[in-house]
């Protein structure tokens, strides 16, 4: 027909540079989007390699039932909020089942059968399930405080914290990967829910006095005693606190948080220190108050936590903390909120997260 204009062609994006798709793919900080881009082609697949996956936000993973005796034991459905989308992901995984379920982690959380005593790691995304050799001693409590990226491959450490039978003894558990054995360290100290490994050494803070040791892992002697901030540190008149030890930047990280059940949001805070081993009071080691982390986000669970860099994550503020707040219900139900407190500000922000079991931190991944 006379006047008619051609019709445009379709462009073919599987032409585009891998240059180009390898600068795209990078720039997915959610792995679902990761997931969708590789099934588009074989060109776009293969200029996403799993193996070096761009760097990824955690997702939330929701907590088991409310009643005690289901505290904890997954099914074979796991939840995931991911703080990118605000979606949930709902990923079936039968080797979850019947499993209480640790973390945080970063590729793989920690499932722990209390029937067999076996500790098993389980990438929730691709299945893959590995089993730890046994450990020979009894442990309550037991919780990891170190799964680090993608520890099997790698050779890093998983380390994991618990309490003897009878909760007089601090026991840390130290997993090596590449020779397939464990260290233990026991400590006459409760130990289970306050502390950290970094760069071989075990941060441990003890209930009863609040001063922090550090182990050597090899050596497996103390070779640091910090004391805790004093109490003009705090300012947290008459409110509860809750402390973590998180490796930020480098940096050994005392984060306190002051909260109780029935106050409002507003009234939730944090103070947050620095380690410092080479101080100049006297040479003694010290906890240093600081009021910034820069570019780093906290993501704690009700027991541990880790740090990342906002710089991989546009539109992602540092200096800040994502946590759970625990509140009680009409039904005596302590039910759980999760929220980001902007250090600056010191200003607490609910999310939209619907999860109001609880739950803890994965760095998903395809691995």
């Amino acid at each position: 027909m006379a006047g008619s204009q051609p019709l445009a062609k379709t462009p073919d994006w599987s032409m585009l540079p891998p240059e180009l798709l390898q600068i795209i793919a990078r720039k997915l900080p959610d792995i679902s989007d990761f997931v969708k881009f590789r099934a588009v082609c074989t060109t776009w697949r293969s200029s996403a390699c799993v193996s070096d996956p761009p760097p990824q936000l955690p997702w939330f993973l929701e907590e088991a039932g409310f009643l005690l005796e289901e505290a904890g034991y997954f099914k074979s459905n796991l939840h995931f909020y991911s703080l990118f989308s605000g979606k949930i992901h709902t990923i079936h995984s039968p080797n979850s089942s019947g499993n209480r379920v640790r973390g945080p982690g970063h590729d793989y959380i920690v499932l722990y059968n209390a029937a067999s005593c076996q500790i098993s790691l389980l990438n929730p995304l691709t299945g893959r399930k590995v089993v730890l050799p046994f450990l020979d001693i009894a442990i309550a409590g037991l919780q990891p405080i170190w799964v680090g990226p993608d520890p099997i491959e790698s050779g890093e450490p998983v380390v994991f914290s618990g309490y003897s039978a009878d909760f007089k003894t601090g026991i840390l558990a130290f997993y090596q990967p590449v020779a397939r054995e464990w260290v233990v360290i026991k400590e006459p100290c409760s130990c289970s829910l306050r502390c950290h490994y970094f760069n071989g050494m075990y941060y441990v803070n003890e209930d009863e006095n609040e001063d922090t040791k550090v182990i050597d892992i090899v050596t497996r002697k103390v070779v640091h005693v910090v004391p805790p901030p004093t109490e003009d540190d705090y300012e947290c008149d008459g409110i509860m606190r809750k402390t973590y030890l998180v490796q930020s930047g480098g940096d050994i990280l005392l984060v306190v948080f002051h909260y109780d059940e029935l106050l409002e949001m507003a009234d939730c805070h944090f103070h947050i220190f620095r380690l410092d081993l080479r101080s100049g009071n006297g040479g003694k080691p010290r906890w240093v108050k600081i009021s910034s982390i820069g570019d780093q986000i906290l993501f704690l669970d009700e027991n541990n936590g880790f740090s990342l860099s906002c710089r991989d994550f546009s539109g992602f503020r540092g200096n800040s903390i994502y946590f759970i707040k625990r509140h009680q219900d009409m039904h005596d139900r302590s039910l759980s909120l999760l929220c980001r407190y902007d250090i600056e500000e010191a200003r607490v922000e609910p999310l939209n997260c619907p999860f109001v079991k609880g739950g803890t931190w994965i760095v998903p991944s395809l691995r």
